[in-house]
């Protein structure tokens, strides 16, 4: 008899990446389907993958007026040292 195979949240992200094999697709879906504890870390890392993925890739206004800010500052200091 074969041993159950252990699945882990390494697994699972490599599950939710499209990174497995066809054959091991086919398997992590049959042991999503039978095991709820599994189904529930997966529900888990794929809303925090879509949390993720929803996240503004560029700074707000704010900040890049802060660091313009701080970079006249220290460019107006360097020119007062000269």
């Amino acid at each position: 008899m074969l041993m159950p195979k252990i699945y882990t949240e390494k697994h699972l992200l490599l599950f939710l990446y499209n990174e497995l094999a066809a054959e091991e697709v086919v398997e992590m879906n049959a042991e999503l389907a039978k095991n709820p504890v599994l189904f529930e870390q997966y529900q888990h890392l794929k809303s925090g993958i879509a949390a993720l993925d929803s996240l503004s890739e560029e700074p707000s206004q704010t900040s890049i007026d802060l660091v313009m800010e701080y970079a006249q500052k220290l460019a107006a200091a360097e020119v007062a040292n000269v």
